[in-house]
């Protein structure tokens, strides 16, 4: 039998209330006992399901802010894609290059950024240089 709306509102509150245990320092079995759980387990497994539900709201909600984002972005690029196309207006071309790019970044399909190994490996020599220094101001 499903639980009542009640009872889901009841739940919450307890693991809202754990959590907030938790979050000061309080340790698990203390949690149980102050909050009415059967077992410094379940307060632990309480606690763990609530951080997990939060992670997905967060993640919800950063969805919907990147789509929003995302609208925008498009939005955008159509009113100037015409001036850019048909009447080949470099300003317009400039705005659909960035509506582009800030497209990819908000999809994450943007080409990830690449380290020149000799500049790694100069700045490694550089640290080992450093590193060696007998002292402040002296050159070995």
């Amino acid at each position: 039998m499903a639980a009542s709306r009640a009872q889901r509102a009841k739940a919450a509150e307890k693991r809202a209330r754990a959590v907030a245990l938790r979050i000061a320092g309080v340790d698990w079995a203390t949690i149980a006992d102050r909050v009415g759980y059967r077992s410094p387990g379940a307060a632990c497994t309480a606690v763990g399901e609530a951080l997990k539900a939060n992670l997905r709201e967060q993640d919800m909600a950063v969805d919907e802010l990147r789509a929003l984002g995302l609208a925008k972005v498009q939005r955008l690029q159509a009113a100037f894609w015409p001036q850019a196309i048909q009447d080949k207006d470099p300003k317009a071309a400039k705005i659909i290059l960035e509506c582009l790019r800030q497209e990819a970044r908000l999809q994450g399909t943007e080409a990830p950024t690449r380290v020149s190994v000799d500049a790694q490996r100069l700045g490694d020599e550089i640290l080992a240089l450093l590193e060696d220094n007998d002292g402040p101001g002296e050159v070995t």
